[in-house]
């Protein structure tokens, strides 16, 4: 835990708040805070459908321990990355032993994606967690029957409602559905014990989904259940489509190293899923996975909630090569051997292909390390047991993570553009911004951005305030050449396709 606390929380406001959905989450409970406003949430002083509130009250409370900054905003996010590790360790051992919590553990401490995650000020940190905490609690009162556990997950299925919306409750209340299915428990289901359990889930959530409503005449709530949710579904938004392989794709790169034993835990999948807490873990992420592939909106952390337990059915498999039960394959190394030299080398590439960080791009070549280690890793193998074996992998990795969150990453995103011209942007007394911007300027302005979307309304604008900076992208620029203006700063947005470009007023000297 020592290591992944150091992990999750070393330099943890080192880099900016740059990434849209950071930015954003960050942003808006930085205004909630300021208007002390609990029900509302806004983003540039304009209402903000895209989430549910909890994420903000977390975020609002370590602003007001730390004060407002990069490490404040993500401060919850990073403990929340350890109380899961813990929680999966907790279940997978009063289940099914300490080795195999420990494994769990072990396989979810090395996931880059899951560390990456908690190390962002979005909502999914909170998703995951209370999900994890909901249906291991769950799992429990339907083991055992007892009241204390229903209870625990009916408070961590409401707070998880709050965190990202229905599909907090759904997906998770399908997978129990399934085990009282397949377990014929239907005594702890139909009983008075689960009606106070939906009330409890009601009186966390629908207090401020009222509110919220009453407060906005209606307009969060159709903003955040038919654009947010339906719509996402429905149809791929931002551009975010593609297959269904592609959540499938997620979870394995995401939960790397230890998903290269996929092909041995299938092979073995009879002495894996002995046991009902490892059948259990298989529903989730099976549920999950499968809601997400058919989703016409993917991303990669969508089908996060599901890593808990796809760490505990890979560890049980490690559980039992440790034990001499299972023998242990050393092909999967040389997989993880191919993308630990794959990542500083792509990443050298990509990063000398991007004009704003070309000049930092042998930083990622200090990755080469992780390699160096498993090689290292390899030539021992035959002169050490199959937990060294485990732990040796796991460290090799750990290598690459701590590197390029705590190095690579940091340095990396300073050569955003929201970095190299904010120094000059905040000279000015008033920040326009003409149709489309970067919303990482306004996490570092002590003011909402004036937004306009037509250059008339724009040029009164900059008539009334001459003192003024704009903000905009290059290919509005046809638009902005019309209007007295000067170039300040132009810098591609990394890695992705617009270009951020700053103006000002000729008449500012």
């Amino acid at each position: 835990m020592a290591i992944l606390f150091f992990i999750l929380f070393f330099k943890l406001g080192s880099a900016p708040i740059y990434i849209l959905d950071e930015a954003k989450n960050a942003q808006c409970a930085r205004e909630m805070l300021q208007r002390n406003d609990w029900v509302v949430p806004t983003f540039n002083g304009e209402l903000r459908t895209d989430k549910p509130v909890l994420h903000y009250y977390f975020m609002m409370t370590a602003y007001k321990l730390f004060g407002v900054s990069e490490f404040a905003a993500r401060f919850f996010s990073a403990l929340l990355g350890c109380l899961t590790v813990l929680l999966t360790f907790m279940f997978s051992k009063k289940y099914t032993g300490a080795l195999t919590g420990f494994c769990a553990a072990l396989v979810l401490a090395a996931s880059t994606q899951f560390l990456f995650e908690f190390r962002l000020s979005v909502p999914d940190p909170y998703l995951i967690f209370f999900i994890a905490a909901g249906l291991f609690t769950g799992y429990a009162y339907l083991q055992q029957g007892k009241l204390l556990y229903l209870l625990l997950a009916a408070v961590a299925f409401g707070l998880a409602t709050l965190a990202k919306g229905p599909v907090a409750l759904a997906l998770p209340g399908l997978c129990l559905l399934v085990w009282v299915i397949l377990r014929k428990n239907w005594a702890y289901v139909f009983s008075w014990k689960m009606l106070l359990a939906l009330l409890v889930i009601a009186a966390i959530t629908a207090p401020w989904y009222l509110a919220v409503h009453k407060a906005t005449n209606g307009a969060w709530t159709q903003g955040f259940f038919i654009e947010h949710n339906l719509n996402r579904f429905s149809d791929p938004q931002e551009g975010h489509g593609g297959l269904f392989i592609v959540t499938i794709l997620f979870v394995l790169i995401g939960m790397l190293p230890f998903t290269s034993f996929l092909g041995e835990v299938t092979k073995a999948r009879k002495a894996v899923f002995d046991d009902d807490f490892i059948k259990f873990a298989g529903i989730v992420v099976l549920a999950f996975v499968v809601f997400f592939s058919i989703s016409s909106t993917k991303l990669p952390n969508y089908p996060m909630p599901c890593y808990p337990f796809a760490a505990i059915i890979i560890g049980h498999y490690l559980s039992k090569v440790i034990n001499g039960d299972l023998g242990l394959k050393k092909y999967p190394l040389f997989i993880v051997l191919v993308v630990l030299f794959a990542v500083p080398i792509g990443g050298y590439f990509a990063i000398q292909a991007e004009n704003e960080a070309s000049r930092v791009s042998t930083i990622a070549l200090f990755l080469l390390v992780a390699p160096l280690a498993m090689i290292a890793a390899l030539l021992r193998w035959n002169n050490t047991t199959n937990y060294l074996r485990i732990i040796r992998i796991a460290g090799a990795y750990s290598l690459l993570n701590i590197l390029a969150l705590h190095i690579v990453y940091p340095v990396l995103y300073l050569q955003n553009p929201v970095a190299k011209t904010l120094a000059t942007v905040k000279k000015y007394k008033v920040v326009l911004s003409y149709k489309l911007y970067n919303p990482g300027f306004n996490f570092y302005l002590d003011q909402n951005v004036q937004k306009f979307f037509d250059v008339e309304s724009l040029r009164n604008a900059i008539a009334a305030n001459p003192d003024a900076v704009v903000i905009s992208r290059m290919d509005n620029e046809a638009d902005l050449q019309k209007l007295p203006l000067k170039k300040l700063a132009s810098h591609h947005d990394l890695f992705e396709s617009p270009t951020t470009v700053v103006y000002a007023s000729y008449d500012k000297p």
